[in-house]
């Protein structure tokens, strides 16, 4: 094996330590002078030889220590280049693989072994195909590393995006290429330019006026188009200007009170602030600004409204609540003044009563004239019930004739007002929107209070219509489900009995549910001898009927109503009600069949 040559120094200090350990060696013994000169000339070379054989065995020991590490080496560039994160390939002037670490096999998606001797352009999608030659013949025509990135092509997987770095190795006939897997980054870069793209259309088209401002400066860096609609100005103009320049706020110490505001808080509202646009329109706006951090620089965002419609249909509103409050305050006053009188009455009938307390030889007397006062108490309730029906036509009447048409008038405005409106904010569409939904609920409401009162439908359809659109309404707002069934000569009866049949199954739904917890009800009206039968059932809980109907323990005053009007019209009443089957509530009115149509 053959050694590199040594130095002369390091040739003597070689020859002395072979000749140091031929000494040491058993049965050496020193060359002898005096002898014959060919004796003493094979001495010398005899011990030439052995100091040459000494040496060698040192040369090889020590190519065998520098064997060692250069295999030591290799192996551990072997593992660098196989387990390292980055691909690595060689490749000839063709293009040809001829090294491959296992990075780069997986990049790829090929086993190593199988793409030895590839054309690696076979794996770059055909659309990048010609960068790639240029990118290969850049490096063999040029010292300096190359760069590129484009799109490889995998087995069973989706095409991966890559940065090639190559240089020129092995005397200008192959080059190593180290490639890093970018996808991640252009995902992440596609990502931020997508979000740039939604950002800058949000503000180009935002409802609001949006400004963009330095904190440092206090100037206006950007403006979007509804801004400058806003305040009349074109967007070079308002660019470099401080907010009171442009009216937004009234002065520069206004102005520097936001901004210490902001560098505090993060965050300033302002309600109602005036804005005078260029050509002198005023305007009321609110105004919201922000501070955050963008790209590790500070930036200030305000966004403007104009609310000056809000405003007005704010005021609208105002003006609208007045006025139902005021119709409200005079259908209070009437009801109370009807209280009144009915008060009276009572306390009349009162007087009237302790009256028949005398002495017992006037009871006689004073049985008769109880007999009587009943007798007109009978009058006088029939007569309450006639005022008090009368009454609710008249209520009935104003409430659809004077607040009815207020309201339905606002509606009207309201409605204007968003024709009127159609370049302003959606936002404020809405809220229109939302206050029209408003208005027609409150309409809604004072008919369905007025149909309560005295249904018209009663007296311009019928009974049966009547009725049927009560147990209609009452079903949608209590989800109770009503089954009506009516016999239809019913019609022909008077209208103070078709009144009390009404007023009777109102009333009987109303305590079915508010008490009876029921989910289903039925109402049936039929024909039986010399009589109409009303009939109303309910699968609800039961009560005790007797106990509930006694003066002194009666807390439902409607029971004893509608024994009352029906009494009042000849008819009769009879409540059922029994535990697991709910309640029944039966009345009876005179009917003369020959005298009506069948």
């Amino acid at each position: 094996m053959k050694g590199k040559p040594t130095s002369p120094p390091a040739a003597t200090q070689l020859r002395r330590h072979a000749e140091s350990r031929l000494r040491k060696r058993p049965g050496h013994s020193p060359s002898r002078t005096g002898g014959p000169r060919s004796a003493a000339d094979s001495q010398r070379l005899l011990h030439e030889l052995q100091v040459h054989q000494i040496e060698l065995q040192m040369q090889n020991d020590e190519l065998k220590q520098t064997r060692d590490k250069m295999e030591e080496g290799l192996e551990k560039y072997c593992s660098l280049y196989d387990f390292a994160p980055v691909g690595y390939l060689t490749l000839d002037r063709e293009g040809i693989i001829g090294e491959v670490n296992l990075a780069g096999a997986g990049l790829l998606g090929v086993n190593r072994a199988a793409l030895m001797h590839q054309r690696i352009r076979a794996f770059v999608l055909p659309a990048d195909r010609p960068l790639f030659d240029h990118f290969l013949r850049h490096v063999f025509a040029h010292t300096t590393n190359a760069e590129g990135e484009m799109r490889l092509a995998r087995a069973g997987k989706p095409p991966v995006d890559v940065r090639m770095r190559a240089s020129r190795a092995g005397g200008g006939q192959s080059c190593q290429v180290a490639l890093t897997d970018i996808t991640g980054q252009r995902e992440a870069a596609n990502k931020v330019r997508v979000s740039e793209i939604r950002f800058r259309r949000l503000f180009e088209t935002a409802h609001d006026g949006i400004l963009l401002l330095d904190p440092h400066t206090r100037k206006i860096t950007d403006a979007n188009p509804l801004m400058t609609k806003l305040l009349g100005y074109p967007r070079d103009q308002l660019v470099g200007k401080e907010l009171f320049e442009i009216g937004l706020l009234k002065d520069e110490g206004a102005s520097q009170v936001m901004f210490q505001k902001l560098t505090r808080k993060h965050e300033v509202r302002y309600e109602d602030l005036p804005l005078e646009s260029q050509d002198g329109r005023h305007q009321e706006v609110e105004v919201v600004a922000n501070l955050y951090q963008e790209d590790g620089h500070s930036v200030i965002q305000c966004n403007i409204r104009d609310i000056t419609a809000r405003k007005q249909i704010e005021a609208a509103l105002r003006v609208a609540q007045l006025q139902l409050a005021r119709h409200a305050g005079q259908l209070e006053n009437q009801v109370t003044r009807r209280t009144a009188q009915l008060l009276a009455s009572n306390q009349e009938l009162a007087v009237a009563l302790d009256s028949t307390r005398l002495g017992a030889e006037q009871n006689r007397v004073l049985l008769v004239e109880a007999q009587l006062m009943h007798k007109k108490l009978r009058h006088l309730t029939h007569q309450i019930l006639t005022a008090q029906e009368e009454e609710r036509k008249k209520i009935s009447r104003e409430l659809h004739d004077d607040v009815v048409q207020t309201l339905v008038g606002i509606n009207v405005e309201l409605s204007a007002l968003v024709h009127g409106n159609s370049a302003g904010v959606r936002q404020l569409k809405d809220k229109i929107t939302r206050t029209q939904r408003l208005v027609e609920k409150s309409v809604d409401s004072v008919h369905r209070f007025a149909r309560e009162l005295r249904p018209t439908v009663l007296d311009d359809l019928g009974l049966i219509p009547a009725l049927h659109a009560y147990c209609v309404s009452l079903a949608a707002r209590k989800t109770l489900k009503i089954k009506l069934t009516a016999f239809g000569g019913v019609e022909a009866l008077e209208s103070d009995k078709r009144t009390v049949l009404f007023r009777v199954v109102q009333e009987a739904l109303t305590n079915v549910a508010r008490h009876a917890h029921a989910t289903q009800a039925q109402v049936v009206i039929s024909k039986i001898p010399d009589a109409i039968r009303l009939e109303i059932r309910d699968n609800g809980k039961s009560f005790e009927v007797k106990k509930t109907l006694q003066t002194r323990h009666n807390k439902r005053l409607g029971l004893v109503g509608m024994r009352e009007r029906i009494e009042m019209v000849g008819g009769n009443l009879v409540i059922e009600s029994l535990s697991g089957k709910g309640t029944t509530v039966r009345a009876e009115i005179p009917f003369n069949h020959a005298n009506h149509i069948k």
